[in-house]
């Protein structure tokens, strides 16, 4: 009796070595485990490990929009920061950003700096390559320096809106990801403040009372 208890607990054992997983099941906070059958009446479970809850990064950026100072289009590039939480489906982002650009000539300069509040919803979850959607709102506040040979001032808006779009993140094993993703916005210029009340109704003004645009971002993030 010793004997075949031995042989039948060595056979299992050499069974488990070369098993196979037969089918996986979304479990434990959604993430999937597979079960190997290494014998008729045993399964083996192997859960998959929990990715990084927290993360933060740093992007580059650029905005188009659909604002336009003659011939020129209105594009800004800088850079920006961004902190994440995120659980199986589901995060959260806080990003702010630094954008800007001369035009015609030099003699408009313009800073605008979003600060941005967004969910995130993963389509893809799991693995190296994650799949997602962005949407939330944002705040913006836009200084701009006009100078002409008759006219040199400065002025600060405010803008606020929405906005939503698409990304990608491709984790470079537990601890860093390449990020990027593309948000079409859209805001709405605040009249309260002197500028804004100054520009109220005028026709083509520095900040038009409603832009849309494209943000694109490319970066990297510190997991953990």
């Amino acid at each position: 009796a010793h004997m075949k208890l031995a042989i039948s607990g060595l056979l299992i054992g050499l069974t488990m070595l070369a098993a196979s997983p037969v089918e996986a099941r979304p479990c434990c906070h959604g993430y999937r485990v597979a079960y190997y059958r290494v014998h008729p009446n045993y399964q083996r479970l192997q859960t998959a490990p929990r990715p990084p809850r927290w993360s933060m990064g740093v992007h580059g950026s650029a905005v188009t929009t659909d604002q336009m100072f003659g011939e020129e289009g209105v594009t800004l590039m800088g850079v920006g920061g961004h902190m994440r939480f995120r659980g199986y489906r589901w995060g959260m982002e806080l990003a702010i950003d630094m954008v800007g650009n001369e035009f015609l000539d030099g003699r408009i300069k313009r800073l605008s700096i979003p600060i941005q509040l967004s969910a995130l919803l993963y389509l893809i979850p799991e693995g190296m390559f994650n799949l997602y959607l962005v949407a939330g709102g944002r705040a913006v506040t836009t200084h701009v320096k006009l100078t002409y040979p008759t006219l040199e001032a400065e002025q600060t808006f405010g803008e606020f809106g929405l906005h939503g779009g698409a990304g990608a993140q491709l984790n470079l094993g537990r601890v860093f990801a390449i990020t990027g993703d593309a948000r079409f916005f859209g805001v709405f210029r605040g009249n309260r403040n002197p500028p804004g009340m100054f520009y109220d109704g005028a026709d083509n003004p520095i900040v038009p009372e409603r832009t849309t645009g494209l943000q694109f971002n490319l970066g990297i993030a510190f997991r953990w």
